[in-house]
């Protein structure tokens, strides 16, 4: 995500399937996970997640939602 400041922060999407598929895998250990840049969206829809974040956005959570991007990462898997 860029914001109007130029800044950049990046969140992981998640949809419940795709949560419900990932949690129902046997081997998943431990069985549940907490990740606080996840945002979970009914589907993959771009008005969908542009709708999450607008309203993450004008909550003041889009922030807490998010983590700060690292450009050294794009770096590294060059």
């Amino acid at each position: 995500m860029t914001f109007e400041d130029g800044s950049k922060r990046w969140s992981i999407l998640y949809t419940p399937d795709r949560l419900k598929n990932n949690l129902s895998r046997k081997n998943i250990n431990p069985p549940g996970l907490f990740i606080k840049h996840m945002i979970i969206v009914r589907s993959y829809d771009v008005d969908d997640i542009e709708l999450t974040l607008r309203y993450l956005e004008s909550e003041n959570k889009l922030l807490g939602a998010s983590q700060p991007y690292n450009y050294d990462w794009d770096l590294k898997l060059l």
